[in-house]
């Protein structure tokens, strides 16, 4: 998945601070839940406003969306920190049901006026909605949409069809 091509730039401070946001905002901040997290935050603010918060690009995989430039990221971290541009924010803690992602410093926050009161007040809803559940139910959620059924195995999630998730209606 490190082919990272055809997208509009994507806004590092802005993936940061929403991984900030959201990782110290949920309990269970385990990396497939949090990647999913970030495709409703795409995906809703796609179908509500006609673009994405991230601008990255989703590929359809065994376990969902996911999102390719916060993947190789992330990735980055796990095998070569110093290749990371997240090295300065976060750390891996391995455990039994896979790896959670944790803040490097707790008083580390996610600086609000990176959001618009929109993707803040999303970004909100999401952590409500989904970040209790665990990430099982949030796998089997996103295999469950349209999006993902619509796509081919590998092949590139088009934001387009955020249309057929009828807004912050999937979250319920």
């Amino acid at each position: 998945m490190k082919n990272y091509e055809g997208a509009k730039k994507v806004n590092i401070d802005k993936i940061k601070a929403v991984l900030l946001y959201f990782s110290d905002n949920v309990e269970n901040s385990y990396i497939t839940k949090i990647l999913k997290m970030f495709y409703y935050l795409d995906f809703i603010s796609f179908s509500e406003r006609g673009s994405s918060v991230t601008n990255d690009i989703y590929y359809k995989l065994p376990y969902g969306p996911i999102p390719t430039f916060i993947k190789n990221e992330i990735d980055n971290l796990l095998t070569n920190e110093n290749e990371s541009q997240l090295k300065d924010c976060f750390d891996f803690e391995k455990t039994e049901f896979g790896n959670l992602i944790r803040l490097r410093d707790r008083r580390k926050k996610a600086k609000d006026q990176c959001f618009s009161q929109y993707e803040k007040e999303l970004m909100d809803l999401i952590i409500e909605k989904i970040g209790k559940k665990t990430t099982k139910q949030v796998v089997r959620k996103t295999h469950s949409e349209k999006p993902y059924l619509l796509t081919e195995e590998n092949g590139i999630i088009n934001y387009n069809l955020a249309l057929l998730l009828n807004g912050r209606e999937i979250l319920n």
